[in-house]
């Protein structure tokens, strides 16, 4: 079966196209989709770009630096021996581009893999111990000055210093929190008070806390944030979104202002575009890790289900009778991909724990969500002149349907109001 493939957008004026594949037929295997995907984008960047370049040895060899720059920016992930194992194919991209078997890819996205898995475990050992801080110690951060570590103990030492300059940082912090905070005074306000303002809380008591335990709060901190940073890491080390990485990193290799977009990152952009979407009406948070519900949009689906809540926490989403994702530890971002759809009418399952501690399993039907913030408004604002103000706060189209919202065509109905 032929690849299925169509240009989203294309705007000359900056030589700049974007674009997204249907999905493979079932019968395809991953590595056959990908070896499709990949030649498909190759044509389009040739044939279809309005300024391409001459995919070569050259540009095999600037993707392959890009990409693995795109996974490790930092240099804190690959040994030294990884990325001199990669430099085999610095010249086989452009072949693999033009039909040749795919194996790049393969080959740095699993050694990623491995070496990611092995990265995360390093942060809970180093912070389970304070540091010494009175001695002195040098931290290059200038990622183009850095070099890769040579084996698992260099690449162990440079996580420690790392760490250690973000939970010094943080220590500061809260020293100097502790200095500017140590003579105020404690205000105490009880509920037997009838003359304090119920409507007012009492003011945060301040705590004297020691050195020993400030800096024990602040490993606590960063292992926390290095945890949340690890979890989003290994949520996005899937294939497909290693494979979309690679293609971006060819597309904008053709020139900066173009993009490969995989299906669900299409659909983001429509819907920014668009100024709409299908979804629930349902506002998320983050705490501690877990995503929450930070408010509901009246009239949208959640709150007709009269099921949830603020504060719910969403444990799992499904899509119809689909396999559950557990999205704990998951980015806002990346749950509401789940939560919203091509469509309406479409379903999602949601497995929410309420503030009581049950669970609950709540099927909803997505609708049509327009982010209204986002149209164009006016204003005539009555003095000795008429002034007609004009707020425009992004530009928006609906690539999708052709009598949809247009920012040209919102701005010229506001003018002649």
């Amino acid at each position: 079966m032929n690849k299925k493939f169509f240009p989203v957008l294309l705007v000359l004026t900056v030589a700049s196209f974007f674009f997204a594949f249907s999905r493979s037929s079932a019968s395809d295997n991953p590595k056959s989709k990908n070896e499709k995907i990949l030649h498909n984008v190759g044509l389009l960047l040739e044939q279809g770009h309005y300024s391409p370049k001459k995919i070569d040895d050259n540009f095999s060899s600037a993707v392959l630096k890009a990409f693995v720059k795109e996974l490790d920016d930092d240099k804190s992930i690959f040994l030294k021996a990884d990325v001199d194992s990669f430099q085999k194919y610095i010249n086989t991209i452009d072949d693999e581009i033009h039909g040749s078997k795919l194996e790049s890819f393969y080959f740095i996205s699993e050694s990623y893999s491995r070496r990611l898995k092995q990265a995360s475990q390093f942060y809970i050992d180093i912070l389970s111990k304070p540091f010494d801080f009175t001695k002195e110690e040098n931290i290059i951060m200038d990622s183009e000055k850095l070099q890769y570590a040579k084996d698992d103990a260099a690449r162990k030492e440079v996580w420690r210093k790392r760490l250690k300059y973000l939970v010094l940082t943080k220590y500061a912090d809260f020293l100097e929190d502790r200095e500017r905070n140590k003579n105020k005074k404690t205000i105490e306000v009880t509920d037997t008070d009838s003359t304090a303002d119920k409507n007012v809380k009492p003011p945060v008591k301040f705590v004297y806390k020691i050195d020993s335990t400030l800096e024990r709060e602040a490993r606590d901190h960063v292992r926390k944030q290095i945890g949340r940073y690890f979890t989003t890491l290994q949520n996005h080390n899937t294939s497909d979104e290693l494979f979309s990485e690679f293609l971006n990193n060819i597309a904008t290799e053709m020139d900066p202002h173009t993009s490969y977009f995989a299906p669900i990152e299409s659909r983001g952009f429509n819907e920014m575009m668009s100024g709409k979407f299908y979804g629930i009406g349902a506002q998320l948070k983050e705490e501690e890790s877990k995503i929450k519900i930070a408010s509901l949009i009246s009239g949208g689906p959640a709150w007709k289900s009269g099921q949830m809540s603020v504060n719910d926490e969403i444990i799992k989403i499904a899509q119809g009778t689909g396999e559950p994702v557990d999205v704990t530890g998951y980015a806002v971002p990346d749950a509401v991909k789940l939560i919203r759809g091509s469509e309406a009418g479409t379903e999602v399952r949601l497995t929410i724990k309420k503030a009581d501690g049950s669970i609950k399993v709540i099927i909803l039907k997505r609708d049509e969500i327009k982010l209204d913030d986002t149209f164009a408004k006016s204003v005539i604002i009555n003095g000795e002149h008429k002034i007609g103000y004009i707020y425009l706060p992004e530009f928006y189209m609906d690539f999708e349907n052709p009598n949809g919202a247009r920012c040209s065509d919102d701005v010229a109905k506001e003018i002649v109001k």
